[in-house]
């Protein structure tokens, strides 16, 4: 069976491994680019429950989250919000329902530590393996890839949102590191092999 791919984003009140979560997001993709129905997802989380599980809100954070700008996304965590426990269970559940292998996250020290000590906090394991957590942040930057410069759907904060935009990069570096041994052979007076840095999503789209 094929290696099935998640990129998972988090919304927390603080960004230490022990923080509150606010919501849960992932989605499969192909960071190879192959034809791919993607399977998602989402849920936010009741603070009240983070709290009783032992996590914690920052007050820096939680003023953050307050500011004028924050307020369309802020406004999407407050719907229907799930009991920590039964976040857990549940994307547990949808992980192995999908045969996944890898999680990807922006980066692996930020959601997947934080996501593994809340599932301590309520009693469970994460359920993929250490040794298949990725980092968007490298593979970003060994293609030439900067995120925010790529044109990006729906509300930044919104966990969903992240993470479809973090999964379509990671797609655009993987295609930059193929094309690099053909974008080397053209450049002249460089060994194939060198890595070849696309700046742009119209370079590496080709225009």
């Amino acid at each position: 069976m094929a290696d099935v791919h998640v990129m998972c984003d988090v919304e927390t009140f603080g960004t230490l491994p022990t923080s509150a979560l606010r919501s849960i997001a992932a989605i499969t993709f192909d960071p190879h680019g192959g034809e791919h129905q993607e399977q998602v997802f989402y849920c936010n989380i009741d603070r009240a429950s983070c709290e009783a599980a032992g996590l914690k809100v920052d007050p820096a954070t939680e003023r953050w989250w307050n500011q004028p700008e924050q307020l369309e996304a802020q406004a999407s965590l407050l719907h229907d919000p799930w009991d920590l426990r039964y976040a857990a269970f549940h994307f547990e559940a949808w992980w192995l329902s999908q045969h996944a292998s890898h999680l990807w996250c922006n980066g692996a020290c930020f959601d997947e530590p934080i996501l593994r000590v809340a599932f301590a906090a309520v009693g469970r394991s994460v359920p993929w393996k250490y040794s298949n957590v990725r980092d968007t942040r490298t593979v970003w930057d060994l293609g030439g890839i900067n995120a925010k410069n790529v044109p990006r759907e729906g509300v930044a904060h919104n966990a969903l949102a992240d993470a479809r935009h973090q999964a379509k990069c990671v797609t655009m570096a993987y295609a930059a590191l193929k094309r690099a041994p053909l974008l080397l052979a053209h450049a002249g007076g460089h060994p194939v092999g060198t890595p070849a840095i696309a700046t742009s999503s119209s370079e590496i789209a080709g225009h």
